[in-house]
């Protein structure tokens, strides 16, 4: 991709005579229902003189959202929406809501209003007179303002930026943000490639697209929420993590595995430490072993409850389970790891002594009791899918 220089110029709205409308905006919300009217009132004062349509894609609001937006539609003849149930994150709502999209030019905000939506017309006409094939809405570039950009916010931002810079040679100031606009093939093109994980779509749309993509970026304002809780959390810095992880491994080994790998690996390295640290406290106190197997729930249960909690930081936050749903979810967890704990507890029956030969076997129990960990990380990754 290269990074072009655009003039502005007077409005110069093509009459694309065989669209219904000439330019989508797709939102993708979740528990936004305060926002969404005054989004939609928004971009009535900035799009005048342009046919366009609003395109919601919610991940299952919990809020009043449902019946905000069957109202709007039937009020609205350019309001659409969509309802996605057993699925979530920022990326593939952003991709589902641009593919219905039949205008050819499709642009992505946020419905928090802290996009600044005067910029659109701007952008439109960047891209309706073929200056650039993708349009961002950049919040460093020069004449940018992030007054209202938290310390943590703008940190995380930076740092993202510039591994994709380093990294992945893109040269915009912003590729992390979810603020663009682009032209309709370019989405089509990129859609069938992209790693649908986490809430960097643009920069996954940029990373398969070619070379000759054109990009220009214009400076924003980025405006403080008003209404309702910002979804960003410690959790987009491990989907951005992971992403990288997807781009560099992702056709060798897929991240979920990877991750997955990840935790039992440490996991099991927890219960090998435990194991050995207690047989030595107690060597050194009577200078024989306990009894063996009694060792092994002692160190895999805390490395079960490890791997529960591991897996729990890195799946959506709608999704975890929380209070009672929790601990009944720790309970299926730890139900699938017994057999594989009673079986390590066997494995190790007999382990008595210093020098004992059998003492190899308690190497074993640990990868027996670990195999637990795999099975019950599988499965609930599964449990989780579905939701």
């Amino acid at each position: 991709m290269r990074l072009v220089e655009v003039k502005l110029e007077e409005p110069r709205i093509e009459n694309h005579s065989t669209t219904r409308f000439d330019l989508t905006i797709v939102v993708p919300t979740l528990n936004e229902a305060k926002n969404i009217p005054i989004l939609y009132a928004s971009l009535e004062r900035v799009l005048t003189g342009l046919k366009w349509e609003l395109v919601i894609v919610d991940d299952n609001s919990k809020d009043d959202s449902p019946a905000l937006m069957v109202d709007m539609a039937n009020r609205h003849d350019n309001f659409r929406f969509i309802r996605r149930f057993g699925r979530s994150g920022l990326s593939t709502a952003c991709a589902e809501g641009m593919m219905t999209a039949a205008s050819p030019i499709i642009a992505v905000m946020d419905a928090d209003g802290q996009h600044d939506e005067t910029k659109l017309m701007e952008m439109f006409r960047i891209l309706d007179s073929d200056q650039a094939d993708v349009v961002v809405g950049s919040r460093f570039a020069e004449g940018a303002d992030l007054t209202s950009f938290t310390n943590f916010r703008t940190k995380l931002s930076l740092w993202s930026n510039v591994m994709a810079q380093k990294w992945f040679q893109v040269p915009l100031k912003d590729s992390m943000g979810n603020f663009f606009m682009l032209k309709r093939p370019v989405i089509e093109a990129a859609a069938p490639n992209l790693c649908g994980r986490g809430q960097k779509l643009l920069f996954d749309i940029l990373l398969v697209s070619p070379d000759s993509l054109r990009v220009a970026e214009v400076p924003i304002v980025f405006g403080e929420r008003e209404h309702g809780e910002s979804k960003l959390s410690h959790i987009a810095a491990i989907d951005f993590g992971l992403q990288i992880l997807d781009r560099k491994i992702g056709k060798f080994l897929p991240t979920k595995i990877l991750v997955d790998m990840t935790m039992i690996v440490a996991a099991t390295i927890l219960t090998t430490i435990l194991i050995w640290t207690v047989m030595k406290l107690a060597f050194m106190a009577t200078g024989t072993f306990p009894y063996a197997p009694t060792l092994v729930p002692f160190a895999s249960i805390p490395a079960v409850v490890i791997a529960f909690y591991a897996q729990q930081m890195v799946i959506p936050k709608r999704k975890r389970s929380k209070g009672a749903n929790q601990v009944k979810d720790f309970l299926y967890f730890l139900a699938i790891n017994l057999p594989f704990i009673v079986l390590a507890m066997w494995v190790t029956a007999g382990v008595v002594q210093v020098g004992d030969p059998r003492l190899r076997n308690l190497f074993g129990a640990s990868l027996v009791a670990n195999i637990g960990i795999i099975v019950a990380t599988s499965w609930r990754r599964e449990v989780i899918s579905k939701r």
